[in-house]
């Protein structure tokens, strides 16, 4: 059976702008700070997070001591700001159409070649990646997403995990490199205040994307 992707709109002249080649992509920052009820908005965006109900579990291997921090997260953060993405989905579903507000949904179903046109489309010296997000709960240990920005960018809390989505990522910069992230231990779980400057978009137009794709109409 051939796979395809969904990308659902709100207004059904972004569906044909779409069609005709024009791919919006946000920075990380923009779905940071978004506000609709945890539907495109996540605080966490660009961020990832290991937080254990029991508390941190923190080793000073000076003093040889073991202790526990309540409350406390460990954090990687990778770039929010020079990492842009367009998100589809990987399914289409009367759920998702309520749940994006959404009047059309535009099917892709060459993949590979939405790709290669996205990457003609860009500079040559972006970086540029392309999959599944992958869902992990804060709970979970740890694991080598906190040195990988791109991996860091391709990853939500499993609240999500309703959206079955799909991401296509690039930088202009070295943001999506190894360690490229900032590294902290958080108390809490509190938002931080939005930071506008850093909501950065970037509008890739690609030849007509008409002979990939299909509309649907709700």
């Amino acid at each position: 059976m051939r796979s395809s992707l969904y990308k659902y709109f709100t207004k059904r002249e972004w569906a044909e702008t779409f069609l005709d080649g024009e791919v919006f992509f946000n920075s990380l920052a923009y779905f940071r700070d978004y506000e609709d009820g945890n539907v495109r908005e996540d605080k966490n965006e660009g961020n990832s997070v290991y937080r254990p109900e029991e508390g941190l579990l923190i080793t000073n291997h000076t003093q040889g001591k073991t202790f526990t921090m309540p409350g406390f997260a460990f954090e990687s953060t990778a770039n929010q700001e020079e990492i842009l993405v367009f998100c589809v989905s990987r399914s289409l579903t009367d759920d998702l159409r309520k749940r994006f507000n959404a009047v059309a949904c535009v099917e892709i179903f060459r993949i590979q070649t939405l790709c290669a046109r996205i990457e003609r489309g860009l500079p040559p010296h972006a970086t540029f990646r392309a999959g599944r997000v992958e869902y992990y709960d804060p709970n979970e240990a740890p694991n080598p997403r906190w040195a990988l920005p791109d991996q860091i960018a391709m990853s939500k809390f499993k609240s999500y995990e309703w959206q079955h989505e799909f991401r296509f990522v690039f930088c202009l910069t070295d943001a999506l490199g190894f360690e490229k992230g900032a590294l902290r231990l958080v108390k809490g779980d509190a938002r931080e205040a939005p930071k506008p400057g850093e909501h950065h978009s970037h509008l890739l137009k690609a030849r007509s994307l008409r002979d990939i794709c299909r509309l649907h109409k709700f």
